[in-house]
């Protein structure tokens, strides 16, 4: 009875540990989603210094899934049956990557269409209109960002290129995007739901022949 209790002990310790490591991976892989409900974490040196340790994070749990499989492998082949630790080595990395995988999948399917932090403010076409509107802001999404769920409820046929330049302003005159043949153009910001966002967004319009609102679409460079 005293042998039986002894050799459990090591396992159930092994099994609390591993517990244990499964809620801090699912902890650490759940700060991907923090910027879904506060967009300005995402702009942030702490979250900027944590997506660049992701890819490390990952390395590290694939090479503890292949360790443990080409352990488990050797075992075999020499007529022994994989030990604990190679299993746990097993469950780790897999568990580790699955973790990452369901974080991503659940980050696209709260993102919606539109980039995150796009229904903060309702949409006033004085703020929007201001030149500083979309200009980078430390730990934040500019204000065009925040609205730019509002301003896409606007956009309806029944709008002419007069109406939306009285809404949203002048298009800016730049060549970006002049391949699509887009007839409006406004940039929003720096780009969003990016791991490292170099790149701008923009909002682009068309019109159709008479004159009408087509189609938009949210495009970065």
């Amino acid at each position: 009875m005293s042998e039986s209790i002894t050799k459990q002990k090591p396992l159930m310790s092994s099994n609390h540990h591993l517990s244990a490591v499964f809620a801090a991976l699912g902890m650490y892989f759940g700060l991907l989603l923090v910027p879904k409900w506060w967009p300005a974490f995402g702009g942030t040196g702490i979250f900027l210094v944590y997506i660049a340790s992701v890819p490390l994070a990952l390395i590290g749990l694939l090479t503890l899934l292949l360790g443990g499989v080409v352990g488990a492998i050797r075992t075999r082949l020499h007529g022994s049956i994989a030990s604990q630790h190679h299993r746990m080595l097993i469950m780790l990395g897999l568990a580790g990557v699955l973790m990452f995988g369901a974080t991503l999948g659940l980050v696209r399917v709260i993102r919606g269409v539109l980039p995150t932090g796009s229904d903060l403010l309702t949409f006033n076409s004085e703020i929007w209109q201001d030149p500083y509107s979309s200009n980078f802001i430390q730990g934040d999404i500019t204000p065009r960002q925040k609205m730019l769920g509002s301003v896409v409820d606007l956009l309806e046929p029944t709008l002419d290129r007069f109406q939306l330049e009285t809404l949203l302003g002048p298009s800016l005159d730049t060549f970006y995007f002049d391949s699509t043949g887009r007839d409006l153009i406004y940039v929003l910001g720096p780009e969003r739901d990016s791991f490292f966002g170099i790149d701008y967004e923009w909002l682009l319009i068309w019109v159709d022949d008479s004159g009408h609102f087509e189609r938009y679409a949210i495009v970065r460079d």
